[in-house]
């Protein structure tokens, strides 16, 4: 049985590998790229890899963090009121995933847990940003279409505090020089953003048809994701 991923823009099937977290020591550091300057607690990475290319595709989402300074230190007495919940169903999938979080303390320790992927990743996957880069660990892989949805996901700093208290302080590489890359959005600009994105591209509509993308004045073109298994 393998997970499948088309659509988003995406050319091709894509094979679900697998997923990872990224965080850092406080709810303003850990994610590895950032929007204006703005950073997030942390970012998940769901990796998948095209079935005849093999090239990488990485769906990114942001962690948010909401601080609960009552409970900061009891870590490991999590329940599903310790997330934000926007989306009950997401809530309570990644708590299932730290309550078994507090057994991976050391390297090559192991522990079994059903997900669904879909509710993990929440229902706010319409609006996102996406450019051609790198894996951020090694051996950094080059030419991995990546995909950051604007919207994050909530957390509270309890469920975070696992992470860095039991397993490392922080685990993310900053973000890195654009070297001439364009990001594109499949949104218009909104001036809820701390700064609005003016360097975020809109090019012409030649270059957005051979991006097979996402913005341009006046247009605005939406993608949708489908997830589905293979038996």
């Amino acid at each position: 049985m393998s997970l499948r991923l088309t659509g988003g823009g995406l050319n091709g099937t894509y094979e679900f590998l697998q997923f990872h977290l990224h965080w850092g020591e406080n709810y303003k550091s850990g994610s590895e790229h950032q929007v204006n300057g703005m950073k997030y607690a942390g970012e998940i990475h769901f990796v998948h890899r095209n079935t005849e290319t093999l090239k990488l595709a990485v769906l990114g989402f942001f962690m948010e963090s909401i601080p609960n300074t009552s409970a900061s230190h009891i870590i490991h007495k999590t329940t599903a009121t310790d997330i934000y919940k926007i989306n009950n169903s997401t809530a309570e999938e990644w708590q299932k995933y730290f309550a078994v979080s507090e057994y991976l303390r050391v390297i090559n320790n192991a522990t079994t847990v059903n997900l669904n992927l879909s509710s993990l990743m929440g229902n706010n996957v319409g609006n996102f940003w996406r450019y051609d880069g790198s894996l951020t660990t090694p051996p950094c892989t080059e030419d991995v279409t990546w995909t950051i949805f604007k919207t994050p996901i909530i957390f509270s700093d309890i469920n975070i505090n696992i992470f860095r208290h039991t397993i490392s302080f922080e685990n993310y590489r900053g973000p890195q020089l654009l070297y001439n890359r364009t990001v594109y959005r499949n949104f218009l600009h909104e001036t809820i953003l701390p700064i609005t994105d003016y360097f975020c591209c809109i090019g012409n509509m030649n270059n957005l048809a051979n991006k097979h993308f996402l913005h341009a004045a006046n247009k605005l073109i939406l993608y949708t994701f489908i997830l589905f298994t293979v038996f």
